[in-house]
């Protein structure tokens, strides 16, 4: 008896469930194994899983997401925790959150099942052993996707900060994409310019609505790291300091033709790989005082930060 199962997403010439229908081409090797890991009887971890080596491109790829060119290697996804957060439901249709979606991935990360790497803009994440999920046995046909693919080399080991993917395994992907942004207006990545034009009043109603815990827990960890003062709430300064720098990030975007991240990711990653506290702001100073997140959001800060986007 054979200890793998494959997901077939060859194109059927017989009648297929409408309710079923395979859209992709190609396929995965689940093998039965991984059901008696205790962590597969976690549902959303083992949900998450199949979604994650599901996605990943099968051979190199040039993909656009979030504004920007990526270049993945077999085993590898472009995407962000708010966009995988959508894409995995409970039996009741609610979306996991980014919180959520962020602890699986690092599990997963501390198992040594994938690496990941994070910007501003999306994070890449690699399939540990990809080409296991890839095996073609003996009496298979040879003309479906990989047996010759590698596991991906990325040795990024940074945590994963709060995201989707434009085309990260392929056309159908970046169709789903689409639509999900069509449906989420605050999330303008993906370029849909059509979408700005007929709906600008839409977008600029929602623009500055973000994820206010996600924010908190994300200040508070850089707070943490390099012993600044830590926040409970976000003040009326505060979120005047985040609408500033996300109207930057939207001008800047626009002198220079670029497509802006969405507000939860751009002001996320600005705050965990973008600022840097000074050793002046950290207490090497007369007073020995500490400057908190009213500093890093102060406009001189958020120019200089800007102005080094690639």
């Amino acid at each position: 008896m054979s200890n793998v199962a494959y997901a077939d997403f060859r194109g059927q010439s017989a009648l297929r469930s409408s309710r079923m229908e395979n859209q992709k081409q190609g396929h995965i090797a689940l093998f039965r194994s991984l059901l008696s890991k205790d962590w597969a009887k976690d549902t959303a971890k083992l949900s998450m899983w199949v979604r994650l080596i599901g996605e990943a491109a099968y051979k190199p790829r040039t993909v656009d997401f979030s504004g920007k060119t990526w270049e993945l290697m077999p085993g590898q996804l472009v995407t962000t925790a708010a966009i995988m957060g959508r894409k995995l439901r409970d039996q009741d249709g609610n979306e996991k959150s980014p919180q959520a979606v962020t602890r699986m991935l690092n599990f997963f990360a501390r198992e040594g099942m994938i690496t990941t790497k994070g910007t501003r803009f999306g994070t890449v994440i690699s399939i540990t052993n990809y080409g296991d999920y890839q095996v073609i046995s003996a009496d298979e046909p040879s003309d479906r996707p990989s047996g010759n693919n590698k596991p991906s080399r990325s040795k990024a080991l940074k945590g994963v900060p709060d995201e989707p993917s434009d085309r990260p395994s392929g056309e159908q992907n970046k169709k789903l994409l689409e639509q999900e942004l069509k449906d989420t207006p605050k999330s303008p990545e993906g370029s849909l310019v059509e979408q700005e034009e007929t709906k600008p009043k839409k977008q600029a109603a929602s623009k500055f609505t973000f994820d206010r815990e996600r924010f908190q827990d994300t200040w508070n960890c850089k707070a943490k790291k390099h012993g600044l003062p830590r926040i409970t709430s976000i003040s009326i300064s505060t979120e005047k300091g985040i609408k500033r720098l996300y109207e930057s990030h939207l001008l800047h975007c626009k002198q220079t033709k670029r497509s802006p991240a969405d507000i939860d990711t751009f002001i996320n990653g600005y705050i965990e790989f973008g600022y840097e506290p000074s050793p002046y702001a950290m207490g090497d100073n007369p007073a020995g005082r500490k400057y908190g997140i009213d500093t890093a959001l102060t406009q001189r800060i958020i120019d200089k930060i800007i102005s080094q986007e690639v």
